[in-house]
């Protein structure tokens, strides 16, 4: 199996962590979006995707170079970082990936963490960015190592 791992951490590199684990485990070729000028995908059995959670959304960066790649028949998975550290995050480049061809298989999401007061002065964000301190922490990592040994089992 031939893996990469092309990710999107800007912020903490909180998203970069997790990106380590899963290329670790697989041993895939690990990058960064901002690193990459083109690519061929053709040479891979598993291609993972992830970004941290930028104004609700996932990079933009990430989406642009889905649109311009071909996935067809690709194994994928995605996975994200956010002060709630929620999947449903994750969605709109699955939905993206499927639309394109891609066989969808999984989704990862952890807390990164995140200091409200860079964001705004909301109090409810500033609660959030209390809880995701420390985040992604070792246990956080340990699901993500679960979560990519369930991706490799079901190739």
């Amino acid at each position: 199996m031939k893996a990469i791992i092309i990710y999107c951490s800007e912020y903490k590199k909180n998203t970069e962590k997790v990106a380590r684990v899963f290329a670790e485990k697989t041993n895939a070729e690990l990058v960064n979006v901002r690193d990459l000028n083109s690519i061929d995908l053709r040479n891979y059995s598993l291609i993972g995707l992830g970004s941290g959670v930028y104004k609700e959304s996932m990079s933009p960066k990430l989406f642009k170079l889905v649109e311009k790649l071909d996935f067809n028949g690709k194994n994928v998975f995605v996975f994200s970082t956010s002060g709630i550290g929620v999947k449903f995050y994750n969605n709109k480049l699955l939905r993206l990936l499927t639309s394109k061809g891609a066989i969808k298989k999984g989704s990862f999401a952890c807390k990164g963490c995140l200091i409200a007061r860079e964001f705004s002065k909301n109090k409810l964000f500033d609660f959030i960015g209390r809880l995701s301190q420390g985040h992604p922490n070792d246990k956080d990592l340990k699901q993500a190592e679960s979560f990519i040994n369930k991706v490799i089992a079901s190739l």
